[in-house]
Order: structure tokens, then C-alpha cells, then sequence
């Protein structure tokens, strides 16, 4: 078993052509954003080595998935079986004398090497384009996947299989050692396909502007998310260009120079470090715009330290509402309401709030069934703040 930062990758120069890795960077900043995603569990995005990007998952010890990014004008068409594994599809029985050559830019033997390379260590192995693949190819991976064991493989796919692995164990430099393991390898190749686009960057950057959206706390405009999105494919350009590290190289070392985390992406998005807490733990990211809100305006007014007692605030006065929504007078709603936005206004220390709360608590009690509390009005006065308040009419106070 090797770690990432122990093997020098097979070529460093890709990153300097220019513009025509621009899709790389792209794609590699969509899969940065998926570090958001806890379900997934994916820790670190590498840019540009080892492979166009790498997808560190999973609690230590870690693996990569290793990912080959190629873009191909509609002209070209899909992606062939030939193209794919770099030997043509072959269908009948016999077995040639000779062993098939592969073609030295196939796709599919330069992503296998890193099973042999990583060991264990590589979970997966992964194609991006934004092209699609032709319908026979999709067949043989479907099929492959649906096999438990290479005996379990048969009829067309089995010969197509074994093609395959005579031609790479055949190879000047072998891709494997034995025909299980390089099945074990095949199974696991994922194609996204039609992915991104290459003939129009504001398209492709819209496009990672609306992952962008999802996670923002805030709401943003089309500009704004389009911003968010250069910023990121920036910052991935950055590590992707960046040639200095030298190789062997720990693990933190590696993470700083060729690495995208959470951090790297906080800093570029409308998203805090306790809304993604909060995303993590799985609160609705409604919820955590809201909270977001709540926060900036207690730190803007000097009440960081009473956020947890604001949160319960806000559920007595949602309890409060539930129940006399039907029954309280629209009139005396929107005076309360008139009332609990003047204590905002006041910019008063939470003790002053406290006393205000507890005089208009006092004086709306007397109007309702149910003894409106001081901490039902400051739940009110911090909805509010958040934007959630519902006008009379949403809530049926008619």
C-alpha cells in the first residue's frame, strides 16, 4: 500500500497549457463542492495529480477515488469501447494467436494503473467528459456491475472481458497481475457522462453557480453565484498550476499545496462556519439560513453569547402562535407585532429587552386565552430579525 504523497505522478506539465483545461478546473470545482455533503464523507479534492483530480474519502485510514477528466466536441461524437479501453470490442469466440495491442492514449488502462500503483488504498476509479458513451460500452460496465464474480460473467461480456485482459497482461508493462483482479478493478470504473459544458464558460459557470445556491445561506443573485463560481475554479487553478511539492510529501503538506477542503470552499461561499456545523448535523438548510441570519445580527449587536437562548425564544413563541393564531383579533397581532419591531429599533442590551418583552407580555396577555410570556415576545422580536415572521393573512388572522 502506498499513500498519494509517496509516488510521484506520472506527468506534472498538464496544468501549464491554459485555457484547455479550463473543463478540468470546472469539474474539479464541482467535485470540491461535494465536501459540503457529509453523507458523502469526502474529505479533501487533489487537483491535478496523480490524476486531473483526486477525492479523498472516508474516516482514516482514508482512500482516493481517482478521477480522468476529458472534454470532446460534439463532432467527435460518444465515446467508444475502443476508445475507452484502447482495444476494439470483440465478439466472437476464438482467440487470436497474438495478443491485442492497446492503444497508448486509451482512457481506461491509464486509470487502472492506479489500483496497481495505490493498492487498497484506491477505492475507485472515475471517468468525467461532457460527451456521452456509445451504447455498447455502457452494456459492458452495466454487465461487469451485475456480476458478483468473474465466473458469473458470461456470453458476450465474458469474451469482451477476456480480450480486455489478455491485451493488458499482455502489456510491455502490465496492468495486473491476474484477470480477478483486474475485474474487481473494471467493476468499480464509473462514467459520468454529459457533464459541464466546453463551449461557453459563463454556461459551465452557471451551472456550478447553482451548486453554489444550494448551500448559501443567504439568498444570492445570478451575478453573485456566477462570482462564487470563478472564485472557486480560481482558487482550484491555483492548486492544480501550483508545481513545488516536493515529492516524498506528508499528507498535511500535500493537502496545502495540491489540496481543496472545507475551509478552502467556506472562504469562497455566503456560508459560515456554524451553518455548515449545522448542515453537517443534518438541520434543514433552511433552518441554517435562518439561524445564519439570527447570528450576524446578534454578533452585529454585541449577543454572540445568548444565540442558543434566542433559538428557544423563537420555539415559545411559535409554541404561542400555534395556539392562539385563530383566536387573537388581526388588529392586536399587527399592534404586537408594531411593538415587538420598536424593541428592535430601540437597539437595547438584552436586560432592556428582557424589561420591554415583559411589559407588552403583560399588557397582550389580557387580550388572548393563553399568558403570552416575555419569552414568547423576544421569540417574536427574533423572528423578525430572521425574515420568518408570516404577515396576518398567512396565518389565517382574519
Amino acid at each position: 500500500m502506498a499513500r498519494l504523497g509517496e509516488i510521484a505522478p506520472r506527468e506534472r506539465a498538464g496544468a501549464d497549457t491554459g485555457k484547455r483545461y479550463e473543463y478540468q478546473y470546472q469539474q474539479t470545482a464541482r467535485a470540491a463542492l461535494t465536501l459540503l455533503d457529509d453523507e458523502q464523507k469526502h474529505i479533501c479534492v487533489y487537483c491535478d495529480w496523480h490524476d486531473d483530480y483526486v477525492i479523498e474519502v472516508g474516516d482514516p485510514p482514508t482512500r482516493y477515488v481517482f478521477h480522468q477528466v476529458k472534454s470532446r466536441s460534439s463532432s467527435q461524437g460518444p465515446w467508444s469501447f475502443a476508445a475507452f479501453f484502447g482495444v476494439k470490442k470483440k465478439v466472437a469466440v476464438q482467440v487470436a494467436k497474438k495478443a491485442p495491442t492497446v492503444t497508448a492514449d486509451a482512457i481506461a488502462p491509464l486509470m487502472l494503473r492506479h489500483h496497481r500503483n495505490f493498492a487498497d488504498d484506491c477505492l475507485s476509479v472515475a471517468f468525467v467528459t461532457n460527451a456521452g458513451v456509445n451504447e455498447d460500452l455502457e452494456e459492458f460496465l452495466l454487465r461487469l456491475g451485475q456480476a458478483p464474480t468473474l465466473a458469473e460473467l458470461s456470453g458476450e461480456a465474458r469474451i469482451c472481458f477476456d480480450h480486455i485482459a489478455r491485451a493488458y497482461m499482455g502489456a510491455e508493462e502490465p496492468l495486473t497481475k491476474s484477470a480477478d483482479d483486474l475485474f474487481a478493478w473494471m467493476r468499480g470504473i464509473t462514467i459520468f457522462k454529459d457533464q459541464g459544458n466546453i463551449t461557453n464558460d459563463t454556461i459551465a459557470l452557471l451551472e456550478i453557480g447553482m451548486q453554489v445556491e444550494e448551500f448559501s445561506e443567504i439568498p444570492l443573485l445570478q451575478s453573485e453565484s456566477l462570482m462564487i463560481a470563478r472564485q472557486l475554479v480560481g482558487r482550484v487553478r491555483a492548486k492544480a498550476t501550483h508545481n513545488a511539492t516536493v515529492i516524498p510529501a506528508s499528507e498535511a503538506t500535500l493537502r496545502a499545496d495540491k489540496g481543496i477542503q472545507v475551509d478552502d470552499i467556506l472562504k469562497v461561499l455566503s456560508l459560515s462556519q456554524a451553518g455548515y456545523a449545522a448542515l453537517k448535523r443534518g438541520v434543514p438548510r433552511d433552518t441554517v439560513k435562518t439561524l445564519s441570519r439570527l447570528q450576524r445580527w446578534c454578533r452585529e449587536n454585541d449577543l454572540e453569547d445568548v444565540v442558543a437562548q434566542v433559538c428557544r425564544f423563537k420555539a415559545d413563541w411559535r409554541i404561542w402562535r400555534t395556539i392562539e393564531r385563530h383566536f387573537i383579533l388581526t388588529a392586536n397581532y399587527v399592534l404586537l407585532v408594531h411593538r415587538a419591531k420598536a424593541i428592535l429599533l430601540g437597539g437595547y442590551d438584552m436586560t432592556r429587552m428582557l424589561q420591554e418583552a415583559t411589559a407588552i407580555a403583560e399588557e397582550f396577555s389580557k387580550h388572548v386565552g393563553t399568558p403570552l410570556t416575555a419569552e414568547g415576545v423576544l421569540g417574536l422580536l427574533f423572528s423578525l430579525v430572521t425574515d420568518t415572521e408570516e404577515p396576518p393573512e398567512a396565518e389565517g388572522m382574519l
